[in-house]
């Protein structure tokens, strides 16, 4: 049942997304869908977070027409980061994870244009728009990363026994 609201949300923040993209200026568009990729990374279950947030990615990646799978590589990568870091540090209070997500939304904001740069030499990024664009964005995203895990906690975000996929061994946490 949790998988199934949890789809849900997924759904819902993808339609917010494509509305965003429509609606919002691209110096302060949020990202709904990196949110969501970096809430399942507080999900402690199995590989269940990891598909939904590459699932959800590459339906991002066949709307927007960007190249196959590199929106759905950002969203899994940001899912298993976010497992990392929560092992380091807590990330379930709603201060450090909005820092959290803003500093990831910077970070993110500047990979594609650098992938697609690496990728095919021939098409060169304006540097400049892309640093008029990103920091708006990021801290927008970050406002929004609140909500989002109030959300998530409704939902139950540790409702199912821990399954750790993340790291190798048991390890206790305290």
């Amino acid at each position: 049942m949790t998988t199934l609201k949890l789809f849900g949300l997924g759904m819902l923040l993808l339609i917010c997304q494509a509305l965003a993209n429509e609606i919002f200026h691209v110096r302060i568009r949020p990202n709904p869908l990196l949110l969501f990729a970096l809430a399942m990374g507080l999900r402690s279950v199995g590989v269940g977070p990891l598909f939904l947030s590459f699932m959800f990615g590459f339906a991002l990646d066949v709307l927007s027409g960007s190249p196959p799978g590199l929106y759905a590589l950002l969203c899994g990568t940001a899912c298993a980061v976010t497992r990392l870091f929560d092992q380091a540090l807590y990330l379930r209070a709603v201060g450090p994870w909005m820092v959290y997500v803003l500093v990831y939304a910077l970070v993110d904001g500047f990979l594609p244009p650098l992938v697609l740069s690496t990728l095919r030499p021939e098409v060169v990024p304006d540097w400049y728009v892309v640093m008029l664009q990103v920091p708006g964005s990021a801290f927008v995203t970050a406002l929004c990363a609140g909500p989002v895990l109030l959300m998530l906690r409704r939902i139950g975000l540790d409702s199912e026994p821990e399954a750790n996929w993340a790291s190798v061994g048991p390890r206790s946490r305290l």
